[in-house]
């Protein structure tokens, strides 16, 4: 049977079938044979955009990093009477991409890429990822509407914050309102569509993070 070959979508196709590899059977089952065979074309066919399976990966990560790069910096963009009202709007950004995309979102922080080498492009676009949460920091402190202790280390309690969320959220670890028995939830959940209350769960623990580093 003569193989197919994808030409100039071959890269994207590679993405997408891994992609559903991890969602339905896990990270292991992804090989670079295994690509080749469902997509029908040679096995050197894969390598020609890959040089290998770690590559592959990096790749993924990279397409994550620049979505939720793009989603926060929309909202550094947007004009607000608030200043920190930015830095929760950045926190359930960050929540909500990880909900949408997790399998993006388990290669961007996994083991899987941070043992293996990480591409120049990747670095780059994780460090634009993190500036993006540092930005809103700055702009209160600027505006002396938080404390000016060190911004990378506020930045880093709410990316802290936000992963915390994310993973918990993502293995299901993180308990809706009907678990509760006379205790005040920490989030709602919406037994319509199932979704968590992000918004809520920011509120909520925005106020504990604001009462140490605003200024008095």
């Amino acid at each position: 049977m003569k193989k197919k070959y994808h030409h100039g979508d071959l890269r994207r196709k590679l993405i997408e079938t891994a992609l559903q590899i991890i969602s339905e059977q896990g990270l292991e089952k992804v090989t670079m044979r295994e690509l080749g065979k469902r997509l029908e074309v040679s096995r050197t066919a894969p390598y020609r955009h890959f040089s290998d399976k770690s590559a592959l990966l990096c790749a993924i990560a990279e397409e994550g990093y620049k979505k939720l790069s793009t989603i926060i910096g929309q909202i550094n963009e947007q004009n607000t009477d608030d200043p920190l009202i930015r830095i929760q709007n950045v926190g359930v950004a960050y929540v909500k991409f990880a909900l949408s995309n997790p399998v993006h979102y388990r290669l961007m922080f996994g083991n899987e890429i941070l043992e293996s080498k990480r591409t120049p492009e990747l670095v780059r676009l994780a460090e634009e990822v993190f500036n993006g949460v540092l930005f809103p920091i700055k702009l209160c402190q600027d505006k002396k509407l938080i404390r000016p202790i060190n911004p990378y280390i506020i930045a880093n309690v709410l990316w802290t914050m936000s992963h915390g969320i994310s993973t918990l959220l993502i293995d299901g670890q993180m308990q809706a309102t009907t678990a509760f028995k006379g205790l005040p939830a920490l989030i709602q959940v919406n037994e319509i569509s199932g979704s968590a209350d992000i918004d809520r769960v920011f509120e909520y623990l925005g106020e504990i993070i604001a009462n140490g580093i605003l200024e008095r």
